[in-house]
C-alpha cells in the first residue's frame, strides 16, 4: 500500500509488485522533477504533459498535483531547482577557483562558468537554449540572472578599472560575448573546446582592457545566463 506522498516523511513505493522500491516524499519530488527535466531537455516543454510525466516517473497523475498542484507548479519547481543549481555553481567558481585557474578574474570566471556548464550541461542548457514552449516564469528568471551578471560584471570592471569609460556598455558586451561562447560549447563542444574558448576569452580582454587591479572579487548570487 502507498502512503499519501503530500504527507511529510511519507513514503511511495514504484515498480512492479513484489519489487517496490520505498521513496519519500522529497524523493519522489526530486525524481518527478528530474523526470521532466529530462523530457524537456530532449523534447521542449510542450512534450512535457501531466500523462507523460507521471508514467514516466511510474505515479499517478493525483501523486503529480499532491506534490505540485499542477503541471505549471511543476515548471516553476524545475526551473527554481536548475536556477539555484546554476547560481551555485558560477558563485563557487568567482569565489572558490581551482589552484590553477587563470590569476585574471574575468578569465577565470568565465573558465570558472565553462566547467560548471561542462558538469550540468541540462542545467545551463535550460537558460542558454530555452527549450520550445518555455513558460514565462522561465523567461522572467532568465532576465532577472542576466541583469545579475550584467551588474556584477560592471561593478568589477570598475573596481579594477575606474577610468574605464563606458563600463556599463563594457559589461553588456562581456556578458553577450561570454553567453555566446558558452552557447557554443553547449551546440558544438567538439569544435568549441575548453581550451579554445578560454583563450579567446584571454584574447578579447587583452584586447580590450586595460592590465588587471585591485583585489579580490564577489560573485553574482544569480545564474549566469
Amino acid at each position: 500500500m502507498t502512503k499519501d506522498p503530500g504527507t511529510p516523511g511519507a513514503s511511495v513505493s514504484t515498480g512492479a509488485p513484489g519489487t517496490r522500491k520505498r521513496m519519500s516524499a522529497q524523493g519522489r519530488r526530486e525524481q518527478i522533477l528530474d523526470v521532466t527535466h529530462a523530457i524537456v531537455d530532449t523534447e521542449g516543454f510542450h512534450a512535457a504533459t501531466p500523462n507523460r510525466i507521471a508514467e514516466a516517473a511510474g505515479v499517478t497523475r493525483p501523486v503529480l498535483y499532491q506534490q505540485f498542484g499542477d503541471l505549471a507548479g511543476v515548471f516553476v519547481a524545475l526551473i527554481d531547482r536548475e536556477s539555484a543549481r546554476a547560481a551555485h555553481q558560477f558563485e563557487r567558481a568567482v569565489l572558490e577557483p581551482a589552484p590553477s585557474a587563470a590569476a585574471d578574474p574575468f578569465v577565470r570566471a568565465f573558465a570558472g562558468a565553462l566547467h560548471a556548464l561542462d558538469t550540468r550541461p541540462a542545467t545551463w542548457r535550460l537558460f542558454l537554449l530555452p527549450p520550445e514552449g518555455a513558460p514565462p516564469e522561465l523567461h522572467q528568471r532568465l532576465a532577472r540572472s542576466q541583469e545579475a551578471v550584467r551588474q556584477f560584471l560592471e561593478h568589477e570592471l570598475l573596481k579594477a578599472f575606474p577610468d574605464l569609460p563606458d563600463p556599463e556598455y563594457m559589461a553588456r558586451i562581456l556578458h553577450a560575448s561570454g553567453r555566446e561562447l558558452l552557447q557554443q560549447r553547449l551546440v558544438d563542444p567538439g569544435n568549441a573546446t575548453s581550451e579554445r574558448l578560454i583563450a579567446l576569452v584571454q584574447h578579447m580582454r587583452d584586447g580590450a582592457l586595460p592590465g588587471p587591479r585591485g583585489g579580490r572579487r564577489s560573485a553574482a548570487r544569480e545564474a549566469p545566463a
